[in-house]
């Protein structure tokens, strides 16, 4: 911040709330740096509540929703909001099994234009049969691309091996999925629209240079004949034991192979260790060109085209992961590697440097992603979907600094066992197994 510039108010003072009769939560930050505004929401009408054999419903639902209002065609609503610059999308997948994500933007002058487009969909959509029919070849055309992937291959096959089938975390194969996404109908959609959709788990997000007191009685009274629908409680899936495996995916004619090593987790993201554990990943494997995998598996030995490695942790637990993109014939020496110094981190942990940059780091990218409308909305929206409220934005710099090495070292160990992973390789390897 330049001498003389006004400080910020902190997030807890400056951004305005307002919770609806129906349950929805309507948060609003003025930020008159530009005439523009940002939108983040979420809503949990994700996978986790479709139905175990049929979790893509969410997805394509949620996808389905910019197709056509009682109102207006999707051409209509496309031209509409592009012909003002301004955008609006829905999305759900697998990595969060629980949200719906709501993204948009617009000049300020067009925030009734982007709030009545958002309102609309939510409220009236009609899933046109023609759209889904054009959805569902895609995807299916989709899914075909994917299964000459080898990177895509090998982690599906490692999550059917960690996760059983049921869980939302669980990948069906290729042609499962395909005969799945050619039998759903729109009925499908506008049954779990029906089932999961309404304002009690609904959180939007605005900021922007606008009026918080206008935009916040402008969203009630658009929102607040909106049918409330089911809780948003849910019963989190459980975490499997680690069962050590390994398989050989073979995808013919590729140059290059990956390897997922795989375990299951217990960490969510309001675990009380989730930031000491990503700091310790972070060093570990976050970055293929400066983490510890990174510099000794695909600098110094020149034994990978790329590795990284994370935890996948929402509202739901999920695996924590290595990946490996190699040539074929130097995929156990890559391997071999690679738990190698999985091994030395966990029993040695972060060296104080290590955990001094990677606080540095973690802390200014959070204070630039700030730096814009669709920054702040994003790390509000997070903030609130998560629990956290908004003044976390005011204190994660100071809870990211207050982590320390012990805790760093010990929450990761106990959640990374490198003799517990699952590990599938996807290429062609010929007779090689």
């Amino acid at each position: 911040m330049s001498a003389g510039a006004p400080r910020r108010a902190p997030f807890a003072e400056a951004v305005r709330g307002r919770t609806l009769a129906n349950g929805a939560r309507l948060f609003v930050l003025e930020n008159r740096f530009n005439p523009t505004l940002a939108l983040s929401g979420s809503m949990r009408a994700g996978r986790l509540y479709a139905p175990p054999d049929r979790r893509l419903i969410a997805s394509l639902t949620a996808g389905e929703l910019m197709k056509g209002t009682a109102r207006r065609t999707k051409l209509q609503l496309a031209e509409d909001l592009e012909g003002r610059a301004a955008s609006l999308s829905f999305s759900s997948d697998a990595s969060d099994p629980v949200g719906v994500d709501i993204g948009g933007s617009a000049l300020s002058r067009d925030a009734d234009l982007l709030f009545d487009a958002l309102v609309e969909v939510l409220c009236l959509p009609v899933f046109p049969a023609e759209e889904l029919d054009k959805e569902k070849k895609r995807l299916v055309g989709a899914i075909r691309q994917q299964q000459e992937q080898t990177s895509i291959r090998a982690y599906e096959a490692a999550m059917r091996r960690i996760y059983p089938a049921g869980h939302p975390l669980y990948r069906h194969k290729g042609q499962e999925r395909i005969a799945k996404v050619e039998a759903l109908d729109r009925a499908d959609l506008e049954a779990f629209y029906r089932e999961r959709y309404g304002a009690s788990s609904l959180a939007l997000v605005v900021v922007g240079d606008v009026d918080a007191e206008r935009v916040l009685d402008r969203l009630e009274a658009a929102l607040e004949s909106w049918t409330a629908g089911p809780s948003p409680t849910f019963a989190a899936p459980m975490v499997p034991a680690p069962v050590p495996s390994s398989e050989t995916v073979e995808v013919a004619d590729k140059a290059s192979a990956d390897v997922v090593l795989a375990l299951p987790a217990d960490l969510t993201r309001t675990d009380p260790d989730f930031l000491a554990c990503s700091l310790a990943n972070s060093a570990l494997g976050q970055s293929s060109l400066t983490s510890r995998l990174g510099v000794r598996v695909r600098d110094t030995e020149g034994l990978t085209y790329g590795i990284h490695s994370g935890f996948s942790a929402t509202h739901v637990a999920g695996p924590f992961t290595i990946s490996v993109t190699v040539k074929p014939e130097m995929r156990d020496a890559a391997l071999a590697s690679t738990l190698d110094e999985v091994r030395s981190f966990v029993a040695g942990g972060m060296t104080e440097k290590e955990l001094a940059e990677e606080k540095s780091s973690r802390i200014g990218r959070f204070k630039v992603d700030l730096g814009s409308n669709a920054g702040i909305a994003a790390a509000l929206d997070a903030a609130i979907y998560y629990g956290f409220g908004v003044s976390y934005l005011d204190e994660f710099p100071a809870k990211v600094a207050a982590v320390t090495r012990e805790h760093a070292d010990a929450a990761f160990a106990r959640r990374v066992r490198p003799d517990a992973f699952t590990v599938v390789s996807a290429g062609t390897f010929g007779a090689a197994k």
